[in-house]
């Protein structure tokens, strides 16, 4: 092993672990004075032992002035010229395994248990082949002067500090050792990044106990020894009708006593007639409950206790708890590191450019492109729409759609005038670029037209202008339903082709009986042959005779699919590539998603905890996180160098508010109104904790700086609605909905004052005379339909006009005296 000289006074040196000689160097170790080792005997060392048996040992011989300086210690150490790694030839592993084990149990050590084990595990990890080579000159003295002393490094495995003065040490001492064996120098190479984060024990415990993921994996020596002890239980149950909360604790193995195996058992016992009390039950209780009628002999314990395990089994270890079971899903996915990330979404982008690439060749799809510029040029379609940004590998993008402008916001938000003029000036300069580059895409595609025209399909003059115009599509970055839009559209195109292979194979294969092998190998290239199904009726084979019959619906199918050619300019055959090429770009693009989304679900949870008890449901919040982050997903940018979980959280916010908005009141609010009503309630507490008591609508309305009505019209907006089904009183017999007013019917108290009155005006009429009781029933409508006039009244008594007025006067005046007046003023007040 490397041993090193300096011109200090030097000292004894650990022999270091072949592991630390490949692991960078950080600073040289600070050296200490220690006391040197005690002396063994040959016989009583293990060492020594081991080379009696004939088995290589690994030692290092410590030169004279290493050894009579190991008594005095340095006062400072210097940092050692570096010198390359060496690897020594080594043994089988049982002999190593045998020499470290030898090592450990010596009363003698030449070093701390941890750097020998580092040693035995870094030469099993990397065993060097056997080579010949001569044994130490003297194993004695390599085992009596080679305990080295320790140096200042703590206690356990070697610290990468110093790796870098052993790899300074000069190698003359292990030159003059090993002068006969060969040395291998290992050239360091580095270290590839891993692109999963590994995460440590505890911090997995903890995320494994925080979302539910602490489940018991039980080994098949404890699934053994659950079902001996179940089937104790029950027997022990069957045979005496009952057990005890305890004994089922007792007979359970202790990774299995939790809530929700007790209560699998004890409804297992429950249908077996076993009763489950929390103590034993007295005799009285055992002969009320009947438990003696399901006492079992011990055989039919024996037999009823096998057939119930069978069930057991398939109840431990199930969840019903749909997000259990979702945490446990995620938990299975490990965290992505920053490389790991800039990886998936290469993929990602990989993917889209393979589609955008493949359909970039269909004219069709170039049509359809063109279509959405004039769209964009003419102010139909807003560019946030349909382009995300621009393509450019070397540097930042410089026009890029502003990621939190979406179509819901602008009816939402009526506030931010100055971020709403940014997005305005970033969507400008959006579309005025988009077009520039739509304007160069249009002339490329005029020229394709034109050599299509002249020279034809797949000429050198058409592949060059197409791979330009490719090439300039391929610097826009579409929007995912964009490409989406345009993949459906070529998608659309070969399923209709396909449609009508089907037809032409039903008719040639089913109804004309042509073998299968025959359609496929002759069909194909002659897919728009008209003469081909003639040639096939000439051929006398044993299918023309129906294939005659059939010609004209076979030609009528060559026909429509040469139309269809026509259409898609692009020959049916590099159409159907053009597709495969499509699909699996998005494949690749999908499956990429996936990972991204799967290894960030821990996001979502972490967000969605913080939002529970708003008035969604935790599996509802989730969902709508889970949401977004697909989204994020799909805008994400790995160029402009911020982590995926930092861009991700806003998108994932922001769904999850979005939808507590839009859905956790009962009559919807807008966003931009919840906005405001949380700002006013921030005030409104504020206040209260400044002043002591609660802002009125006009504190709050200068606060805010927004008019009084309108401060009113938000404290009531902001008010829940409550359910009619609300429970009240203690006993909860009556509801909310029992004590509102039914404005359609009378009130009780109404009802009786209306009687009462009715009553004593009909007393007081009956004291007047009955003409004059008429007249006044007659003119105010009492116990009448409606009242009358005094025309209409003088003619009931054949009188004028003037002299019914005359008696109303009269009767009016006698009951303005007391004696009547009297009992008609206590209703006054109540009309």
């Amino acid at each position: 092993m490397p041993i090193a000289k300096s011109n200090k006074p030097k000292q004894a040196k650990t022999a270091p672990a072949p592991k630390a000689l490949l692991r960078p160097a950080v600073k040289p170790p600070v050296k200490t004075p220690v006391k040197p080792a005690a002396k063994t005997s040959k016989d009583s060392h293990p060492q020594a032992a081991l080379e009696k048996s004939g088995k290589t040992v690994i030692s290092v011989k410590p030169s004279a002035q290493n050894a009579a300086s190991s008594k005095v210690p340095p006062k400072s150490a210097t940092p050692l010229k570096k010198v390359p790694a060496v690897s020594l030839p080594i043994s089988t592993k049982a002999q190593l395994k045998a020499a470290a084990d030898a090592l450990l149990a010596a009363p003698a050590k030449p070093s701390t248990k941890a750097q020998l084990l580092a040693a035995a595990d870094a030469l099993l990890a990397t065993p060097a082949k056997k080579k010949p080579g001569r044994p130490p000159k003297n194993p004695a003295a390599a085992v009596e002067g080679g305990a080295p002393a320790t140096t200042g490094a703590k206690r356990g495995r070697k610290p990468k500090s110093a790796v870098k003065a052993d790899g300074d040490e000069d190698m003359s001492d292990i030159e003059a050792e090993f002068a006969e064996e060969p040395t291998a120098v290992e050239a360091t190479t580095e270290k590839v990044k891993p692109l999963r984060m590994k995460i440590s024990k505890a911090k997995e415990r903890a995320l494994m106990k925080e979302f539910g993921l602490d489940e018991t994996v039980l080994s098949e020596e404890d699934i053994l020894k659950r079902r001996v002890r179940l089937k104790t239980l029950i027997k022990l149950g069957k045979t005496r009708g009952y057990l005890t909360h305890g004994e089922i604790s007792d007979h359970l193995p202790d990774k299995l006593v939790d809530a929700e195996t007790l209560e699998v058992v004890i409804n297992m016992l429950n249908d077996m007639g076993v009763a489950v009390y929390e103590q034993a039950p007295d005799a009285e209780t055992l002969l009320l409950n009947n438990t003696g009628a399901t006492v079992a002999t011990e055989e039919e314990a024996e037999e009823e206790a096998e057939a119930a395990l069978s069930t057991v089994d398939s109840e431990f270890g199930r969840t019903t708890d749909p997000v259990r079971m979702y945490m446990r899903e995620m938990g299975t996915v490990e965290l992505l590191t920053r490389e790991g990330e800039i990886e998936i979404a290469k993929r990602i982008e990989g993917g889209l450019m393979k589609m955008m690439e493949a359909i970039s060749e269909s004219p069709a799809t170039i049509a359809e492109i063109m279509r959405l510029a004039e769209d964009i040029r003419e102010g139909k379609v807003v560019i946030s729409t349909i382009v995300d940004g621009f393509s450019n590998p070397n540097e930042a993008d410089d026009y890029v759609a502003e990621e939190d402008f979406d179509e819901f916001d602008e009816d939402d938000d009526d506030d931010g005038k100055g971020g709403s003029k940014a997005l305005t000036k970033k969507l400008e300069e959006l579309k005025k670029e988009a077009l520039s580059r739509f304007d160069k895409v249009a002339v490329l595609f005029e020229k394709v037209h034109k050599t299509y025209d002249k020279e034809g399909y797949g000429t050198p003059t058409y592949a060059k202008t197409q791979k330009a115009l490719s090439d300039e599509l391929m610097t826009v970055r579409f929007t995912a339903k964009t490409i989406e839009k345009l993949c459906d559209l070529l998608r659309g195109q070969v399923l209709d082709v396909r449609k009508k292979e089907r037809e032409l194979r039903k008719i040639i294969v089913e109804k004309c009986r042509m073998p299968q092998e025959i359609f496929i190998k002759d069909f194909p290239p002659n897919l728009l042959n008209l003469k081909w199904v003639e040639k096939q009726v000439a051929a006398g084979k044993p299918w023309s005779a129906v294939m005659a019959r059939n010609i004209p619906p076979i030609q009528e199918l060559q026909t429509k699919l040469g139309e269809l050619q026509a259409r898609v300019v692009v020959p049916l055959g590099h159409l159907k590539d053009i597709n495969k090429r499509m699909n699996e770009g998005e494949s690749n693009s999908r499956d990429a998603k996936k990972e991204m989304i799967e290894a960030n679900l821990r996001l979502v949870i972490s967000i969605a905890k913080k939002y529970t008890n708003r008035g969604l449901q935790f599996l509802d919040l989730i969902q709508e996180g889970n949401i977004g982050l697909m989204k994020a997903v799909d805008k994400f940018e790995y160029r402009r160098g911020y982590k995926f979980s930092t861009y991700a959280t806003w998108w994932i916010r922001q769904a999850i508010t979005r939808s507590i908005a839009d859905q956790a009141r009962t009559i919807r609010i807008p966003v931009h109104m919840i906005e405001t009503i949380n700002k006013m309630n921030r005030l409104s507490r504020q206040h209260l904790q400044e002043f002591g008591f609660e802002p009125d609508a006009s504190i709050l309305a200068e606060k805010m700086e927004i008019p009084e009505d309108k401060i009113r019209k938000i404290m009531k907006i902001a008010k829940e609605p409550i359910s009619m089904e609300t429970p009240i009183g203690d006993d909860e017999d009556s509801h909310l909905g029992d004590f509102i007013e039914d404005g359609a019917n009378t009130a009780p108290l109404e009802a009786a004052m209306q009687a009462g009155l009715r009553d004593v005006v009909k007393d007081i009429l009956d004291s007047l005379t009955p003409r004059e009781a008429k007249v006044l029933r007659m003119r105010f409508g009492i116990e009448m339909s409606t009242d009358h006039t005094l025309e209409e009244v003088g003619k009931q008594f054949d009188v004028t006009r003037e002299r019914i007025r005359q008696i109303e006067a009269k009767a009016l005046r006698k009951l303005k005296h007391p004696s009547r007046s009297d009992k008609l003023r206590s209703f006054i007040d109540t009309l």
